[in-house]
């Protein structure tokens, strides 16, 4: 149940990542990529919450709708 749970949770952040960045290997990069807006952390490390899976989701939306953060 627990896997079940993450896999449900981190799904769709995968996906709209995909979907922003076009590209499976680009947005793997991008989970990759440490970025200043997270403290120099890469996108992937905040996943591992909940709390960072939904920053994740407000980035990946920020990006899609060109809205600088």
């Amino acid at each position: 149940m627990v896997i079940e749970a993450v896999v449900h949770r981190l799904l769709p952040v995968i996906a709209h990542a995909i979907a922003v960045f076009g590209d499976e290997h680009k947005a793997a990069d991008w989970f990759e990529t440490p970025l200043p807006l997270l403290g120099n952390r890469a996108p992937s490390k905040l996943l591992e919450t909940e709390e960072g899976t939904l920053q994740i989701e407000q980035i990946l939306t920020r990006i899609e709708h060109n809205i600088p953060s």
